[in-house]
């Protein structure tokens, strides 16, 4: 019985969703282009984060007043990456990688003009499907 509780749990964990909300000053972009990139902002966390791509949640949200060093001109962004369990210092770094050369690649905003704070929570302050991950 014990080796049934630890291996539900260890499923389980592999399944908590992860999300990520990206929030940023650049115009709307078309249905196509938000497709791709909810796409490939989840794919990212689902490889880093080890957890399938089916649990991975995505919000992005454009025309945003956002400024970076006083100048709302300029394209910038912020990304929440949300996690329930650990975000190990070389796993955010890869995320942090990966996330600002998204941003350059696509929207042509700067890495230095990207801020991302990562967040980890503990199991029973995540819910989902009616319950929480406790």
């Amino acid at each position: 019985m014990l080796l049934l509780e630890l291996f539900q749990k260890y499923f389980i964990l592999t399944l908590v969703m992860p999300l990520l909300q990206f929030k940023s000053n650049i115009p709307n972009i078309s249905e196509k282009s938000l497709d791709e990139i909810h796409h490939l902002y989840g794919q990212i966390l689902a490889d880093e984060l080890g957890k399938s791509i089916q649990y991975v949640m995505v919000s992005l949200d454009f025309e945003k007043s956002l400024s970076f060093s006083g100048d709302a001109v300029q394209p910038c962004a912020y990304i929440e990456v949300k996690n329930v369990g650990t975000l190990s210092p070389d796993t955010t770094t890869k995320i942090s990688k990966r996330l600002t050369d998204l941003c350059l690649d696509y929207f042509k905003i700067e890495p230095s003009r990207v801020y991302i704070e990562f967040q980890e929570s503990e199991r029973h302050l995540w819910g989902w499907n009616g319950s929480t991950f406790a």
